[in-house]
């Protein structure tokens, strides 16, 4: 988002993110996964489990959000 200034001067050249980053292990908690078999191997199948989900990598420069503290802007999306 674009935050709204009340002052004077120079308009701000980054966004500042409107949620938090949260760590992708804890995004992987609540996906849905699903066992995929890819080839046999010499002792049976391989197969493991995997799951898709689309983000953002926090790559872009940090920001400081209000009383967050330092955040890095999201990034482009990736699978």
């Amino acid at each position: 988002i674009w935050p709204i200034t009340k002052v004077r001067g120079k308009p701000r050249k980054h966004h500042v993110p409107d949620i938090l980053s949260i760590a992708a292990e804890q995004m992987l908690a609540s996906a849905k996964w699903k066992t995929v078999s890819w080839r046999s191997g010499t002792k049976g199948r391989l197969k493991a489990r995997f799951a898709a989900l689309r983000v953002r990598t926090a790559d872009g420069p940090p920001q400081r959000i209000w009383d967050k503290g330092q955040q890095h802007l999201p990034g482009d999306e990736a699978w």
